[in-house]
Order: structure tokens, then sequence, then C-alpha cells
């Protein structure tokens, strides 16, 4: 019952949280492979490991592993200029660049990223929408993603709706 996609590109927000709550592998289970721009991995990766997070050791074991796969992303200008006037840092312009031009599921947590590839016809989904569809897909239990959602809520900014709407649907996915 995996949902393996052609292709998933990950922005630093959900492998930094994921990895966090020890979930990290819900990437592998879920999709195979995860493409990681440079730009993603510098910041989850090489900068972390300068302030010394050990997310950021989990993140590099998986590229390490190689089901995360770095690459190279060089958006054009105009698409460039268009995302920075949305709000878009490097890391989501090259995140949702590469999902555009490969029809890719883009891993996002930022609202401004996710509304911006969203009108672009990019398919989208952060941490909670992964561990949900994990639990839909029996990939971990309803406890261990109750527990995932709470210890989301504590590195993450969440509005308590949210909270909710996510919990109940974590209870009646069996």
């Amino acid at each position: 019952m995996k949902s393996r996609r052609s292709l998933v590109v990950s922005n630093a927000g959900p492998l930094i949280h994921l990895a966090k709550v020890n979930l990290l592998h819900l990437l592998k289970i879920l999709y195979g492979e995860v493409v990681v721009p440079s730009e993603v991995k510098l910041e989850a990766v090489d900068r972390g490991k300068e302030k010394g997070f050990p997310d950021a050791m989990w993140i590099e074991k998986a590229i390490q592993e190689g089901w995360m796969r770095i690459e190279e992303v060089k958006p054009n200008r105009n698409f460039a200029d268009t995302a920075k006037v949305a709000g878009l840092q490097d890391t989501e312009v090259a995140v949702v660049y590469h999902a555009y031009r490969n029809r890719a599921l883009a891993l996002l947590d930022d609202d401004s990223a996710r509304i911006f590839a969203r009108t672009l016809g990019i398919t989208v989904r952060g941490s909670l929408g992964i561990v949900l569809q994990a639990r839909k897909e029996r990939q971990i239990s309803r406890d261990d993603a109750a527990e995932a959602l709470d210890k989301l809520a504590e590195i993450m900014h969440l509005a308590p709706d949210v909270y909710t709407l996510v919990r109940k649907e974590i209870e009646k996915a069996d």
C-alpha cells in the first residue's frame, strides 16, 4: 500500500522536523527517494552541523545512504524574482522550481511557499501531512502518529484548529 511517486523534492523544514521527532525514515518508506536541492543541504546539514544540531547528522546519514539525493537546482531569473516577490527564501525557490519543472511532490512547511507552489499546480505536503499519510498507509500506529503530532506541535508553530484537525484525521485513519 505504499504510494511512491516518481519524484519528491524537499525543503529543509520537513527534513529537520521529521529528524527531530525520529521519523525521517518515513520519507524513505513513503517515497523511496527524496531530492534535496544543494541549498537545502547547506541549510539543513552544513549549517545544522556547525550549530551542533543532532537532526543535521540524521539528514546527512540519509544522504550518505543514498535515498536522499543532492541536486543543483538553478531557477531561471524570472521564476526566482517572482518567487522572491511572493516571499520565498532561496531554499524554497529551489524546491518549488524543481517540483514545477519535474512535476514532483514538494515537501514544504512554510505557508507562503506552499501557497505559491499550489498556484503553479504543484502538489504539496508538509511535516504533518507526511505523518498523516504514513498513518493512513499504516506505516505507523495511531499512537505513534499521535505522539509525532504532539512532538511536532512542540517544535513547529501550529494553529490550534490545525492540531485538532490532524488529531481527528489520525484517529479515524484505520
